[in-house]
This record gives C-alpha cells, structure tokens and sequence, in this order.
C-alpha cells in the first residue's frame, strides 16, 4: 500500500512537476501534491495546510530557492525542504545546505529522491519526537517545583553520602 505524503512543489514547469510526481508514486508514496510558483503563493500555502515534505527548484521566474528557504524559516514550521534543481553548481548547492535545505538532489538524478524523502520524513519524525519528551519533562519538572514549593512540610534529599541535593 503506497505511503500517504503531502507534497508542497515549488515549481514552474509543469513537466518537473509531473517527472518529481511519477518518481515519487515509483517508490511507493502516494503524493497530494499542490504546486505553487510565487513567493507569495508559497507564503499562502504554508499558513493553510499542513506538509510532510517541500520540493523546491531553484530556478523560479522572479523567486529562488534561497528566498523559499528564507520564507520557510520565517514561518518557524518544521518541514523539510529539498531543492530539486538542473545544474546550479556544488557552491550553490552547498549554499542551500547552509541555509536551512535539507537536501540538493539533481533533476537528472531523481532516483534519489525517494530515499532522500524517506531519511528527512524519518528525521522530522525523530525531531517531533525530541520535542513532545522534552515538553513532557519541563511539564514534570514544573508540576514536581509546584508540589514541593506550595507543602508545608520540610522536605529534603541528599545523596549517598548523606550530603543534601535538595531542601525547600
């Protein structure tokens, strides 16, 4: 059963569109993919629904794959973006990388665009991960300060040693 992915393409050629599409459905995902070509487009889109992953070309009339970057960062959402793009040259690749991209993935090399799918769908899964533990324990931690502060009794811990850690 092919897997569910919501696909944010920012692309101006509706051949890429439907080449990055088919690749996608080739190795198992079943993309619902909505394809935006402006900045503001792309602004647009990104406030109304949720997305598990962004392709982005770097070439757009009038909108770069370094200003998607910088829009995606502004809205402080958590989605991968990867720049699928012709020839733009390692230095700018790398550029991209830096810049908060995810991946670069060649359009002439769009066989690796599944695994790179997978390993940053895995990666954010990872992250929201981290982020729901590490909420769960400052909520902990503040319940456990709000306990000890408001009892009425003195309490302490100490270590091993007998040395106090802890005392209200």
């Amino acid at each position: 059963m092919p897997t569910p992915l919501r696909v944010l393409l920012v692309e101006d050629s509706e051949d890429d569109a439907l080449l990055l599409t088919r690749a996608l459905k080739k190795n198992g995902y079943e993309p619902k993919v909505e394809r935006v070509q402006t900045a503001r487009d792309m602004s647009r889109v990104l406030e109304n629904a949720p997305w598990d992953i962004i392709l982005c070309d770097y070439h757009l009339p009038g909108f770069s794959g370094f200003e998607a970057i910088d829009l995606l960062k502004k809205t402080n959402l958590d989605i991968p973006l990867i720049i699928v793009s012709g020839a733009i040259g390692e230095e700018t690749a790398l550029d991209c990388i830096h810049r908060g991209a995810s991946d670069y993935i060649m359009k002439g090399n769009l066989a690796r665009l599944s695994m790179a799918v997978q390993r940053e769908l895995e990666e954010k899964k990872s992250r929201d991960h981290h982020r729901q533990d590490e909420e769960a324990l400052r909520q902990s931690e503040e319940k456990y300060r709000s306990i000890l502060e408001d009892i009425e009794d003195g309490y302490y811990e100490t270590d091993l040693r007998g040395n106090f850690t802890f005392f209200n």
